[in-house]
């Protein structure tokens, strides 16, 4: 029998996450080091006695009183370790009540999402990267020192250097007992909220709830950091080798999760005045000042309506659904089984400059050109070293272009290049015996 410890996926709650279909790279990683198991029935002491680990990965069902106070003794008495995923939304969203139960122990997973402000590496504005969040000063010095992705730059506080991904997920109420080791940090909106609550008591049990089951989806899983954090809340969770204090709580930045006035709801329920409101007092409920019945269904009617089809001499049939035929032009799409290449782009058509040519002075250009006919004349071989007339010509054409005696395009023989030359040596005669 194998001496590794169990970790059993709840499943009987029609669970969102599933080692079978979106953990499937979760379940490879577990493997190596724990027994996985399923469990398919309703929760009973019995399925949670062998395991270490139980996990509710986004429950979409609720759980009975009976199931409650299973739990409550896993944790309690039996010294077990509870994990609880969901996601954006919350318990309105997964039709879940498993706040109930969490709320015993000082955390509660609200019903909203988690946004980040602007783009950053993921495209969709709910897949967020938190960067800060790890507020637990005892993880974010052991995460530093595992391999992840780290920020190059100097911060102040090194923990703003570890990143990690935080897709389609909701923010925590956390008070005492329970503690908070992931925040939303001061890029993300909520800004400084928490992510992750954690609780433990004397007797070895602990509870650790996440706002996000997509934290550890194949498709986020691949960042190391996402997976450095799930390899330290497995030893979190499932060893005694993490003991928290005090002092790890101490720098914990929150804010108050702040509610705003549902503008929608009110634009859509105006009423025309409320000056007889004035002088009496405001109600608990401000939705008592607005007149429902205003637009409100009435059925008062439809007794006219179908004696109608009476005088009308027409039969009264309930409506039918009409299903709609759609004319298809074209074959149906079928996925390709491997993706398109596309080739790169060419270079761009530039223009190509010689800088020597262009930038040097007339003396280098002379000196180059002379060297490469120099060059060129030692390659031949020894009874053709004599330079023929044609090259000389043109040797004679280029420096006279280098140097401005003719234009670029202007075409002359050598021997009047030669003359001008010549003339403009002897013109500088006199200037010499002075």
């Amino acid at each position: 029998m194998s001496n590794k410890p169990t970790i059993c996926f709840d499943i009987s709650k029609n669970e969102r996450f599933q080692i079978t279909d979106n953990y499937k790279m979760l379940h490879r990683k577990l493997k190596a080091n724990w027994n996985v198991e399923q469990n398919e029935v309703d929760l009973n002491k019995e399925c949670l006695a062998r395991t270490k680990i139980f996990v509710l990965a986004g429950p979409q069902d609720r759980f009975t009183e009976e199931e409650f106070e299973v739990l409550k003794d896993y944790v309690e008495q039996s010294a077990g370790s509870l994990l609880v995923l969901l996601g954006e939304g919350g318990e309105q969203e997964f039709n879940t009540n498993v706040n109930f139960f969490l709320e015993q122990y000082g955390i509660y997973i609200n019903s909203d999402n988690v946004v980040r402000p602007h783009y950053y590496k993921n495209f969709h504005p709910k897949e967020c990267i938190v960067g800060g969040g790890v507020v637990c000063e005892s993880m974010w010095r052991q995460l530093l020192k595992r391999d992840i992705e780290k920020v190059d730059y100097d911060f102040s506080d090194e923990k703003y250097k570890i990143h990690f991904q935080y897709p389609y997920g909701a923010t925590l109420n956390v008070s005492e007992p329970a503690n908070v080791l992931l925040t939303t940090g001061p890029v993300v909106y909520p800004f400084n909220r928490p992510l992750a609550g954690y609780y433990s008591n004397a007797k070895g049990g602990k509870i650790l709830a996440l706002g996000s089951g997509y934290i550890w989806h194949d498709k986020y899983l691949q960042d190391k950091t996402n997976d450095a954090m799930l390899e330290y809340m497995l030893q979190l969770l499932g060893t005694e080798e993490i003991n928290y204090t005090h002092l790890d709580f101490n720098d914990v930045e929150l804010n108050d999760n702040k509610h705003f006035t549902d503008l929608a709801f009110l634009a859509d329920m105006p009423k025309a005045c409320l000056i007889d409101s004035i002088g009496t007092e405001m109600p608990a409920d401000f939705k008592e000042m607005f007149d429902m019945s205003l637009c409100s269904l009435s059925n008062r009617l439809l007794k006219d309506v179908i004696d109608t089809y009476a005088q009308l001499h027409v039969n009264y049939e309930p409506l039918r659904i009409i299903k709609p035929q759609f004319e298809i032009p074209l074959p149906a799409l079928q996925l390709a089984t491997f993706p398109p290449i596309f080739s790169e782009p060419p270079a761009p058509p530039l223009e190509l400059f010689d800088l020597d040519e262009t930038f040097s002075p007339a003396r280098s250009q002379l000196a180059q050109i002379t060297g490469q006919c120099l060059q060129a004349l030692r390659s031949k071989e020894p009874a053709r070293r004599a330079p023929n007339q044609r090259e000389l010509e043109n040797y004679v054409k280029e420096c006279a272009r280098i140097t401005a005696i003719i234009r670029e395009q202007q075409e002359m023989p050598a021997r009047e290049i030669l003359n001008i030359v010549a003339r403009q040596i002897s013109s500088y005669a006199p200037y010499a015996e002075d």
